[in-house]
């Protein structure tokens, strides 16, 4: 019997700890969830491309900018978190998807191969861009309930799955940036 107990408590720690691990496996899996979403939030962008060349409107459009930033500011604040803080998070994005745009735009421009057709940008991009807007915010509003903020730890997650043709590593740096500075409201 004490044989039994001797070896029961030696197990405690291996359990302990395999909890532990798959504590941290899903911590882990949250962040690349949110990663994975603004990556594939930012691969709509050449078909947004696509659709901007094939029927000749102009990448920057100011006014569906300010639509964007202002439901991302109020769907944070739902979610808990601070609306100012996602600002620089959600301008950040944007700013990539401008120039993951033009990047598209002017290679098809000097010659490279355009999609055939583009999809439709308000019937077909559009809601997938909202969708995943609003599951980058619930997953990073999880996060940071459960695990702080994005911080210099999860970088490196970060660039290995944000990772798309066209974006170029200042872009990606500035979105990681803005993503460190989003809170939760107080």
């Amino acid at each position: 019997m004490i044989d039994y107990m001797n070896r029961n408590l030696r197990s405690k720690p291996v359990l302990a700890l395999c909890f532990l691990l798959l504590g941290s496996v899903q911590v882990s899996a949250d962040v690349d969830d949110l990663f994975g979403s603004i990556h594939e939030r930012l691969t709509w962008m050449k078909g947004v491309a696509a659709w901007k060349h094939e029927n000749a409107v102009a990448v920057e459009d100011l006014e569906r900018e300010a639509v964007v930033l202002k439901a991302a500011v109020d769907a944070a604040q739902e979610l808990g978190l601070s609306g100012p803080s996602v600002v620089a998070f959600f301008q950040a994005q944007i700013d990539a998807a401008k120039a993951i745009q033009e990047c598209w735009i002017e290679q098809w421009e000097a010659g490279g191969s355009a999609p055939e057709e583009a999809p439709d940008l308000v019937t077909e991009i559009r809601p997938e861009l909202l969708r995943l807007g609003n599951q980058v915010l619930a997953t990073l509003a999880e996060e940071i309930t459960q695990n702080g903020a994005i911080d210099e730890p999860d970088r490196e997650s970060f660039e290995t799955t944000v990772s798309i043709e066209c974006l170029d590593n200042e872009a990606r740096s500035d979105i990681f940036g803005g993503l460190k500075q989003v809170d939760l409201a107080n």
